[in-house]
């Protein structure tokens, strides 16, 4: 048995999302959320999403329902690694984006670098705790579709359930993972997990195509190596399998998803987030985020990836970056998301919600060093 597991096993509608265009307009009325990185925290995901307006509190975990009408909301990357309810989140995001699809609404989700490690195979960042979940969820369900164990020796002790869902062709590949982008634009805005550069834009030829690459590259199964009834002469010879699972998986990785250069891809670079909570370090960051924004004709980047106290903007108000560390993984920061809404006049208003405020742009705007010259 040669071919991948996704093309005997179809047990993941669970998981899928539907596919939405990568260039969004907003009407007049309509709202942008834009949700930080969660690092499998359930709980404070649906604190997100409360907060946001998108998920009705009163609403099980099992029967979750939306209550975004036509909100267009964005995760922004990160659900994976560093906590013990990643296919929770998984679930109960895809179960909100069909329903959302069916309202007039959308929710998408994109990459960013630990999903993009989790598709490579290095999950040296994944708890014990998440392993078991997707042991649970996905391991014992293809057991048992399969009929026996064998599936798990490929992947030479390497977290088969989760290698098995997450590798390019895997489980997860069309369902999930052919639906995530690298970045969108939804009205003024473009959202990415790291930022985007002027390179990135021109080695693609535009946002579109950078998603296109990923989303076909994604689908696909990359190496030869696939063994489900665990036929090996040798210990060793699993072992080499398992490398060159992982050494082809990642001599292949588009460099939108940090193939050829990991620091400087869309879903790793953290030129216009960092250092936290003050202006970019980076002396060429303004210059750089206004040439990405007047390329694409809008106002302002949104990206998680680098943790703040608080949902911040940096560079005239260009660069908000909305990871909060809100995760029990990441420091249980408070959770907060942001909110666009677009004006009859065209124009669009920015907020910070929270459990408590709507809090204004402005009230959250960095102001670099040298306005107090």
């Amino acid at each position: 048995m040669t071919k991948p597991l996704s093309s005997q096993l179809t047990l993941m509608d669970q998981f899928s999302v539907p596919k939405i265009p990568d260039i969004v307009k907003l009407e007049t009325g309509q709202r942008l959320v834009a949700i930080g990185d969660i690092h499998g925290d359930f709980d404070q995901l649906r604190k997100a999403l409360v907060i946001s307006g998108v998920l009705d509190p009163r609403s099980t975990n099992l029967e979750p329902i939306w209550t975004g009408e036509n909100t267009i909301c964005v995760q922004c990357g990160d659900i994976l690694d560093r906590g013990d309810g990643e296919l929770a989140c998984y679930r109960l995001l895809a179960d909100l984006a069909r329903q959302a699809h069916s309202q007039g609404g959308a929710l998408s989700l994109l990459f960013g670098n630990h999903e993009g490690l989790n598709i490579e195979g290095l999950f040296q960042y994944a708890w014990k705790e998440g392993n078991a979940e997707f042991e649970k969820d996905i391991g014992q369900t293809v057991d048992e579709a399969l009929g026996f164990k064998s599936w798990r020796i490929q992947f030479a002790g390497n977290q088969p359930s989760r290698w098995a869902a997450m590798e390019p062709g895997g489980l997860f590949a069309a369902p999930l993972l052919s639906s995530m982008k690298v970045a969108m634009v939804v009205g003024n805005s473009v959202l990415v997990h790291g930022g985007l550069t002027m390179e990135h834009l021109k080695y693609y030829c535009g946002i579109e195509e950078m998603n296109r690459v990923a989303r076909e590259w994604v689908q696909q199964m990359h190496h030869k190596y696939t063994n489900h009834l665990g036929n090996y002469e040798s210990v060793e010879e699993v072992i080499q399998a398992a490398q060159g699972r992982i050494d082809t998986t990642s001599k292949t990785l588009p460099k939108c998803l940090g193939g050829k250069g990991g620091e400087t891809a869309p879903v790793w670079v953290r030129i216009y987030s960092s250092p936290s909570d003050l202006p970019p370090q980076n002396p060429l960051a303004q210059k750089m985020i206004d040439a990405v924004l007047s390329e694409l004709g809008i106002d302002r980047m949104i990206m998680g990836h680098t943790p703040q106290k608080h949902i911040n903007s940096a560079l005239e108000n260009k660069a908000w970056r909305i990871d909060v560390g809100a995760s029990k993984g990441m420091g249980n920061g408070n959770m907060e998301v942001l909110e666009v809404t677009k004006n009859a006049d065209g124009s669009e208003d920015v907020f910070i919600l929270n459990q408590n405020n709507r809090i204004p742009a402005l009230d959250r705007k960095i102001i670099p060093n040298s306005y107090f010259d």
